[in-house]
């Protein structure tokens, strides 16, 4: 039917107007050869125009093919050249054109021609390009055109330099209401609500300019940002004053439903995603699925995700930090493998969950997959939100290491707090303090501000390495003028009080944890228990105790660690009352668990006293063979920890079946004799383990790293990088 229209119709090229497809259009552009048209400057624009901003690979490429054979082609093709690749996939290759076009001479750019070059620009990853193009913006007089000022105000919003993009908006002579949109979008994207909020002020104090829709969804995105479901329900209400046939606004409607979303007022966000009458959005059901899954529901987060028809990239991504953030990382790993099945490829915001989820397990195999196949060597490279996340999978997988090669490999230009604050933390959990502060060092050199969390992760390197002086220094300098104002807040004196009371300074902790400027947590009590544990200081440890039970009453390992305190000290009998009034209340203990990674990515988690798992009968019989091994080496179960009202071989049998040792007696089996054997244990690693641990890599030949909640435990021929100190 197409083929008899087109033979029927004498003019082809008219056709381009109402065709769509990319494989009609070669029909068309078929027909023009025939008819001998395709050599005049017009059907050759035309047909340029159209597969260039046909929204596809394929018309963009065969458009270029239809660009390079004209010796001299017009600045309208240029434009629309510029224009396709500023829509593409490849915006670079739209400043390679234009670079061409400079070069060709022929003719210069047109007020046109920038504001393409400049949306390009916004979508790579480095302002330079764009700073480039604005100076050639300059030198051909445009920098007054609305429409290329308002694109400098939206490439220097992108790229977080607000106070120029405000610059340049003040100094427009005319403003019209993408000027507005654009600034407002820009101040809601680097987390300036407030600002936001006073440029939308002045635009209805000067009652010039009327709101449209786009106006109200960066509206909506500030709310969010905000947190103000208040504020949020007044903007609602000046949609309506201000805007008609709202019902039929997909785009407005799912701002509206995720500004209520991420506020956490389900049911208003339910009711009015219910109303939308046309077909709902990719965009809206995502919303759903966040807001459900960022307020706990993530069972009904998950249904809403199943219901939908299609799922877009947003989507999977949705679910999957829905499971990241609720800390069922497994699920979030294996929705993530579903979603590549289908060959949707992830974006950086699904990047950062998964390798988030990936840190969280310790699956190192499935992290360095993701970093090789879809960052190292492409354009996501320069994301620095992805490399903190990277830098940090690594570290928290135990591959220190590479997260310092990865660390050392990033431009200098490209270390953003972020990524420092991410190797600090790493490099603490592995105990090597005195590299985290030579990296603090290194961010303060580069006239970057530490912030809150850079000084919790140098201070907790400091607790981990025994660096008590440069602790306290460091903590002192808060307080000063290198501190830049920055108020020490709870963590940052839990990490004192853990650096002091470690290293045997309980009375001088005590004494901080009195002098606070507001009361101590349960952390900072169940540190300062710990470490009078340790040091056998019962008097504070006590007090410390009894505060702890005050605050977590239900919590059952703070009754351990109380009773574990008084039994070292051979307080059987206030021992025994702290483990009656335990089981008085029905508290019972967390159960602890572990987990091991595969070479090919697959993930085992084991309980401790769980004999279900699939190959349980050879982790027994492993079990019996390092039983056997590590007496002969003259090892001795410390039994001390284990509940005291059951005889002592039924103690050594508890302590043999902890769940570490079962991840262990399996990864002597499953993993290669040259792989490091990794374990993720949610408790302390207790001291028989720990003792179990370093015979175990000195009999076998082993590397052994165990991450508990404290710190990274490295063990090799026979010791542990902890120093049995943790």
């Amino acid at each position: 039917m197409w083929k008899r229209f087109l033979s029927e119709n004498p003019s082809p090229l008219c056709l381009l107007e109402s065709c769509k497809i990319f494989k009609q259009g070669l029909q068309i552009h078929a027909q023009i050869i025939v008819n001998g048209l395709h050599h005049q400057t017009f059907s050759r624009s035309r047909l340029i125009s159209f597969f260039s901003l046909l929204g596809s690979k394929d018309g963009l490429d065969h458009s270029r093919h239809l660009f390079s054979q004209i010796d001299c082609p017009n600045l309208f093709m240029w434009n629309t050249m510029i224009r396709g690749y500023s829509r593409s996939d490849s915006p670079r290759e739209a400043i390679v054109l234009y670079t061409s076009m400079i070069a060709n001479g022929i003719e210069p750019p047109n007020n046109f021609t920038f504001p393409f070059l400049l949306n390009s620009c916004a979508r790579l990853s480095s302002l330079e390009p764009g700073q480039e193009v604005h100076s050639h913006v300059i030198k051909h007089g445009f920098e007054s055109d609305l429409f290329v000022r308002n694109a400098l105000i939206h490439l220097y919003s992108v790229f977080g330099n607000l106070n120029l993009a405000r610059t340049l908006f003040d100094e427009s002579l005319v403003r019209d209401i993408v000027s507005y949109n654009t600034l407002i979008k820009g101040y809601a994207e680097v987390n300036k609500p407030e600002y936001a909020l006073c440029l939308f002020g002045e635009m209805q104090n000067a009652g010039v300019l009327l709101p449209d829709e786009y106006t109200f969804v960066a509206l909506f995105s500030v709310c969010s940002v905000l947190n103000e479901p208040n504020i949020g329900k007044q903007i609602h209400s000046l949609v309506y004053k201000n805007l008609s046939h709202i019902d039929y606004n997909l785009l407005l409607k799912s701002a509206i439903v995720d500004m209520y979303a991420k506020c956490g007022l389900m049911k208003i966000a339910e009711r009015l995603f219910n109303t939308i009458r046309t077909s709902k959005s990719a965009a809206a059901w995502s919303s759903m699925v966040s807001g459900y899954a960022g307020s706990g529901e993530i069972e009904a987060a998950r249904r809403l995700f199943n219901q939908m028809d299609k799922r877009d990239v947003i989507s999977w991504t949705a679910m999957i930090s829905g499971y990241s953030q609720a800390g069922q990382c497994s699920a979030a790993l294996e929705l993530f493998k579903e979603m590549e099945g289908l060959g949707i490829k992830p974006d950086e915001v699904t990047l950062v969950a998964v390798l988030s989820a990936c840190a969280r397990l310790g699956a190192l195999h499935l992290g360095t997959r993701l970093h090789h196949q879809y960052i190292e060597n492409g354009i996501l490279n320069r994301n620095t939100i992805l490399t903190a996340a990277v830098i940090d999978m690594f570290a928290k997988c135990g591959s220190i290491d590479s997260a310092l090669n990865i660390f050392h490999g990033v431009p200098e230009n490209m270390k953003t707090g972020s990524v420092f604050n991410s190797m600090i933390s790493g490099l603490a959990q592995h105990g090597l303090g005195e590299t985290a502060l030579k990296v603090f060092r290194e961010l303060t050199s580069t006239g970057l501000k530490p912030d809150e969390v850079t000084f919790v992760g140098a201070l907790c390197a400091c607790s981990h390495s025994g660096l008590v002086d440069e602790g306290k220094k460091l903590f002192d300098s808060m307080f000063n003028a290198f501190g830049f104002g920055i108020k020490p807040r709870m963590e940052h004196y839990g990490c004192m009080v853990d650096l002091l009371g470690r290293y045997g300074c309980l009375e001088e902790a005590y004494d901080l944890v009195q002098k606070m400027p507001f009361a101590a947590n349960s952390v900072i009590w169940r540190a300062l228990l710990s470490a009078c544990r340790t040091h056998g200081n019962v008097e504070i440890g006590e007090i410390a105790g009894q505060k702890l039970l005050e605050m977590e009453a239900s919590h059952g390992a703070r009754y351990v660690l109380l009773s574990n305190m008084l039994a070292d000290a051979n307080q059987w009998e206030e021992a025994g009352q702290v483990r009656k009034a335990m089981e008085d209340h029905g508290i019972r203990k967390p159960p602890g668990w572990s987990y091991i990674e595969l070479i090919n990515g697959t993930l085992h988690r084991f309980f401790a006293s769980d004999k279900s798992h699939p190959h349980g009968k050879e982790i027994e019989v492993m079990l019996k063979d390092m039983a056997m091994r590590l007496k002969s080496a003259g090892y001795v179960p410390n039994t001390a920890q284990v509940m005291f009202d059951i005889d002592e071989e039924e103690k050594e049998t508890v302590v043999s079946f902890h769940s570490e040792k079962l991840a262990l007696a399996f990864g002597l089996m499953y993993c290669s004799p040259t792989e490091i054997i990794r374990i993720v244990k949610n408790l302390r690693i207790c001291i028989d383990c720990h003792k179990a641990f370093k015979l175990v890599s000195q009999i076998y030949g082993r590397e052994i790293t165990v991450r508990d909640t404290i710190r990274f435990h490295h063990f090799s021929n026979g010791s542990c990088s902890c120093m049995d100190f943790w």
